[in-house]
């Protein structure tokens, strides 16, 4: 029986791939505080939910693959309180790896950010590029990926660590920590209310399907001993404009605030080495709620 640690596995993205693995006839055990994540989300889902907080004393849970997703995600929080992102990212990100590496698990996976590259007109944004981490959050989730990698040095382990763009698909909350613009746009398309959009609406992302994020986490485990780092994106910038006119309706504009213009990923070490390729696009998933 393949055994998964995910923690985190009650928030959004965890919740998919808890539902993934379980499909795919894996035994899974949920860690999670339940601080941002919710037991809803696992409803009618074969597996072992734990509640605990992963910075403490952590259960004897053995296993063969750690994917370590839970983190507070909100960068404004982060901002106006350092100590709980880096105590809780990084310093919770070594004692989950040192926990996993003693009960001798041989996988461990690490959801990190595109926002450790900071803002960049210099696109797509490789692997290789030097990071630029603007707020706690990004440099917190940064330190988590240095933790792993020297946690994981001269063993037989597989450390990746996966910088998720901009994600979005079910489940996803359009209220507290970071919310992606497509929940609150689907929230005031459903009330029948105009979609806001801060300065021209030209400012791009890049989207990625929350199941091809799961695809991606499974297949990492395909990564070589040592310690890999992929960015997970769609590799297609997409405009905020192009996701209100997916939705229809009305749209107001105001006046911009001060955040990143333009953001895509190149995913071409993810495609070659792991070969793993994105199925899913924004305007494709918006046509299928409406």
């Amino acid at each position: 029986m393949k055994r998964a640690v995910v923690t985190g596995g009650a928030g959004f993205i965890g919740s998919h791939l808890v539902k993934r693995l379980v499909g795919l006839g894996w035994n899974v055990t949920v860690l999670d505080n339940l601080s941002t994540g919710s037991l809803s989300n696992l409803n009618g889902v074969d597996c072992e939910v734990i509640e605990c907080d992963i910075t403490g004393e952590l259960p004897v849970v053995p296993h063969t693959a750690l994917f370590h997703l839970a983190a507070p995600v909100s960068v404004v929080e982060s901002l106006e309180n350092p100590d709980k992102y880096y105590k809780e990212i990084v310093d919770g990100t070594a004692n989950v790896v040192e926990w996993s590496k003693a009960l001798g698990t041989k996988t461990m996976v690490l959801a990190s950010t595109a926002a450790i590259y900071g803002d960049s007109e210099d696109l797509p944004l490789g692997e290789e590029r030097e990071p630029n981490p603007m707020s706690p959050y990004a440099k917190a989730k940064y330190f988590a990926e240095r933790v792993l990698e020297e946690e994981t040095k001269n063993t037989d382990i597989k450390a990746v660590a996966l910088r998720f763009f901009n994600v979005f698909g079910d489940g996803q909350r359009d209220t507290g920590g970071y919310v992606s613009v497509i929940p609150i746009f689907r929230r005031l398309w459903e009330a029948g209310r105009p979609m806001t959009i801060n300065g021209d609406g030209e400012q791009t992302r890049d989207f990625i399907w929350v199941e091809d994020i799961v695809s991606a986490l499974i297949e990492s485990r395909r990564a070589e001993v040592g310690f890999s780092l992929y960015n997970v994106g769609s590799g297609e910038e997409t405009s905020v404009n192009q996701v209100a006119e997916a939705f229809g309706g009305e749209v107001i504009y105001r006046d911009p605030i001060h955040e990143p213009r333009r953001s895509l990923a190149c995913i071409s070490k993810i495609k070659n080495e792991l070969n793993w390729l994105p199925k899913g696009s924004v305007e494709n998933w918006i046509e299928t709620i409406r």
